[in-house]
């Protein structure tokens, strides 16, 4: 009785010990899963604010190095959906895949960058031609 005793003893704590186990993640995993979450958050709502149709195309680089051009032509709870309006292929990418996401053309900081530049080179000029006039 004394060994059927410690036996089921034995295996109730063992039993234990594993079901603590898996039912604690690990903290690396944690920590990648809080990572990610936010960056997919920021991504479906990028996704969102842009809408579906042919005028919203996008350039989407994947956490694989691929890129995915079109335009948005499916939103979902998890994945978006991508349709080159060349080919017509449909691509569904999941928000947590995408790394970064932009819209199709220049940013709106490159615009800034060309007018003040496009300024600039007027304005140099118009004062080169003023001081020319003068001599």
């Amino acid at each position: 009785m004394k060994n059927v005793s410690l036996l089921l003893v034995t295996v109730l704590v063992c039993n234990s010990v594993v079901f603590a186990d898996q039912a604690a993640p690990a903290s690396g995993t944690t920590q990648v899963q809080t990572q990610e979450a936010p960056q997919a958050a920021k991504v479906k709502a990028e996704v969102q604010k842009r809408g579906t149709g042919e005028e919203s195309r996008v350039k989407a680089k994947l956490v694989t190095g691929a890129e995915v051009k079109g335009y948005i032509s499916k939103i979902e709870e998890v994945s978006f959906a991508v349709t080159d309006k060349k080919t017509g292929q449909t691509t569904t990418i999941p928000y947590a895949d995408v790394q970064k996401i932009q819209g199709a053309g220049l940013s709106k900081g490159a615009k800034i960058v060309i007018a003040v530049g496009v300024g600039a080179t007027v304005f140099f000029l118009a004062l080169g031609l003023y001081i020319r006039s003068r001599d």
